[in-house]
């Protein structure tokens, strides 16, 4: 008998499409997700950017939220227990440690139904949280029955709040792969030429866009006709247009890309740069492996030594150090072979995660229902 699954995200987003897709594929499970809202106005992103209509059983809740500069809003919303009530799961997975998650171990304890964390928090996020929240996330990964994280910096995380071992799954975070392996599965050396990096984030601190422009402007490669990308939106755009003028490298801008055009950029790129002083994850690595690319990552990703691997496809750098991104773009722009060498184990490492994240994702659900008794 198929485990019913409820499964509450902060609000739609693309790159989750496919694996929820994935999960209402399956013969095991009878997925239903409830989203919080309908979308995050404080994300500086197109209403559009968030689907609003899925292949799978949902529902967009209403919400308050309060927004945070750079940060993901707190988001409270109406009708969750309802929601639940509707689903009747035997299994719950709330994916954060915000309201609703709380709410949610409430709804599973009174009805004797089994409560899985879905995190993508790495140790780095301890120090940046107060000491109440700190409590809130430690409180409640002891007391679910089974705790999901998308990386192995995760997973440590857990480990380090004393969870049990075996209530740890580890399901890569996901992304809508395919779009960009079909883009990309015949591009080829780019010739004699630098080539073009490209990144992709939020325009907000945490992706130290300013640090990368300088860095790109310090490889002086810009002379010789190299060019750096950055796509998306935020509020930090005036800002890094400043920086941009003032180290005098024409950075292009593209701003808020539909995601179908993605895989075509990621198909025109050379090089992937991701240098955020904060990534839990980071969805753009996981796509940029995808699409063949050699990664220039800061060491504090949650990617790193899952997908960004250092000595296989990543050049691990530290995202306070503008020099060693400078030469680590320089390395890879001007080294056409070592782009090759690292674009193959990009490929690599990709077909080997393919699908290991919706198989982990189903198994840690069966296995805390288990528990439960459902």
């Amino acid at each position: 008998m198929a485990v019913r699954c409820a499964i509450v995200p902060p609000t739609p987003v693309p790159y989750r499409e496919p694996l929820f897709r994935a999960l209402h594929e399956r013969d095991d499970l009878e997925i239903r997700v409830i989203y919080q809202s309908a979308g995050q106005p404080s994300w500086d992103v197109p209403p559009e950017w968030f689907p609003s209509e899925h292949p799978y059983p949902a529902v967009h809740l209403r919400s308050w939220q309060r927004s945070r500069p750079g940060r993901s809003p707190i988001v409270w919303p109406r009708g969750l227990e309802r929601a639940l009530r509707s689903a009747d799961p035997d299994c719950v997975v709330a994916i954060a440690y915000g309201p609703a998650s709380l709410r949610a171990w409430q709804w599973c304890r009174r009805h004797g139904r089994a409560y899985v964390i879905f995190s993508d928090c790495t140790p780095q996020i301890n120090s940046m949280l107060s000491p109440g929240h700190l409590r809130l996330h430690r409180w409640l990964a002891h007391r679910a029955d089974g705790l999901i994280a998308v990386s192995s910096a995760g997973r440590e995380r857990l480990l380090e709040f004393g969870v049990a071992p075996d209530r740890i799954t580890v399901a890569l975070q996901a992304g809508d792969l395919e779009p960009v392996r079909a883009a990309t599965s015949t591009r080829g050396a780019n010739g004699a030429r630098p080539g073009t990096v490209l990144s992709v984030g939020r325009l907000v601190p945490d992706k130290n866009f300013a640090m990368l422009i300088e860095a790109f402007a310090q490889s002086r490669l810009a002379a010789e006709g190299a060019r750096l990308e950055i796509v998306g939106t935020g509020f930090a755009e005036p800002e890094l247009r400043t920086v941009a003028e003032r180290v005098g490298v024409p950075v292009v801008f593209r701003g808020g890309v539909p995601h179908a055009e993605m895989p075509t950029l990621y198909a025109g790129a050379d090089v992937f740069a991701l240098v955020s002083t904060y990534e839990p994850f980071g969805v753009a690595i996981r796509e940029a492996v995808a699409a063949g690319l050699p990664i220039i990552c800061s060491e504090t990703a949650g990617a790193v030594g899952d997908v960004a691997v250092a000595g296989r496809n990543a050049l691990l750098v530290d995202p306070a150090r503008i020099d060693t991104v400078a030469e680590s773009l320089a390395r890879l722009l001007t080294d056409r072979a070592m782009r090759e060498r690292m674009g193959a184990e990009s490929r690599a490492i990709d077909a080997a995660l393919d699908g290991s994240d919706v198989e982990a994702f189903a198994l840690a659900v069966r296995t805390a229902a288990a528990r439960r008794g459902r």
